[in-house]
């Protein structure tokens, strides 16, 4: 798999090719003239201390922090999947790529390398940069052979680093998807909030505080990491059973006690919760099918 980053995508999308994509998508020209409005007359200067630059006129980049800004991104960006789907998979989240195929032979490596070519000649076409040095390959499996090398060809033939771990949308992913080094990663963070609460909050809030501030950052995406060694299991929930210890009223009650007492359910009990309800959430129709389509299948056949 290809992680892609795309330099500073955001800032540098150009308004001219973007409304020419608006047209060609068959937008209403009303929409698209209005959608040019909002992009054009803007401009920006440099302040240095109490000095300023001359204006200039920002002929790129889409206005973050808007709903309609975002949904412009994606537009521009969208075709993209066309460009690389003959020779590999690709997913995308807004402007990160990911391009993969299961390797099984040379030719298969040399169709995922055909993907990375389309994926950079398409980035050049439309005025974007791939920021080469954060670009990685990594590949998942019981064996896992390295020895093949992708490339990136701008003005010289430059090789992606290769990496055993890479964090996709705030989760740590190791080759063997153990997903150990995310757990480990989380229980520090939380114990770093633990730390935090203590210190700096009165205890008449810790319930919320603990919901919000530590226990969010256990929950996070948990339906992809779950843990199902006893021992990663057992140190998630040791994060809980501390942090229900810091009430002086309940220091000397049982894990169960203190619970009850402050209306938790362990943190084994929330994974599960948590992918019963994604389950149910596939099954039901409520998820894209093709965003789901393994357990959709198993599903229609039973």
């Amino acid at each position: 798999m290809l992680y892609s980053d795309l330099e500073k995508a955001f800032d540098k999308v150009p308004h001219i090719r973007l409304i020419s994509k608006l047209y060609s998508y068959g937008i209403n020209n009303t929409v698209v003239k209005w959608i040019q409005d909002f992009l054009s007359g803007r401009r920006f200067r440099m302040r240095v201390n109490l000095s300023y630059s001359l204006w200039s006129l920002v002929t790129s980049g889409i206005p973050q922090g808007s709903v309609l800004g975002f949904i412009l991104f994606l537009i521009f960006i969208n075709d993209l999947i066309k460009c690389c789907i003959a020779h590999s998979e690709v997913y995308l989240f807004a402007d990160d790529a990911k391009s993969f195929k299961h390797i099984l032979s040379e030719s298969d490596e040399q169709q995922l390398q055909e993907g990375i070519n389309e994926l950079h000649v398409w980035t050049k076409n439309w005025l974007l940069n791939l920021n080469i040095s954060k670009c990685k390959v990594i590949s998942f499996g019981r064996t896992v052979d390295k020895s093949h090398t992708y490339n990136i060809t701008d003005s010289d033939v430059i090789p992606i680093d290769r990496v055993n771990i890479i964090i996709d949308l705030g989760i740590l992913i190791d080759e063997k998807l153990t997903f150990r080094h995310h757990i480990h990663d989380k229980i520090n963070k939380a114990y770093m909030m633990l730390g935090l609460i203590k210190r700096n909050f009165k205890y008449l809030t810790f319930v919320l505080l603990y919901k919000n501030m530590l226990r969010s950052h256990l929950d996070y995406c948990s339906s992809v990491w779950s843990p199902y060694r006893k021992g990663d299991i057992e140190a998630l929930e040791k994060v809980q059973k501390k942090a229900t210890k810091l009430l002086p009223q309940l220091k000397h009650k049982n894990y169960t006690e203190r619970l009850i007492a402050c209306k938790l359910s362990t943190l084994h009990f929330r994974r599960i919760r948590g992918d019963m309800i994604e389950t149910y959430n596939i099954l039901s129709g409520k998820y894209d099918r093709s965003a789901s389509r393994c357990i959709q299948l198993w599903a229609d056949a039973y």
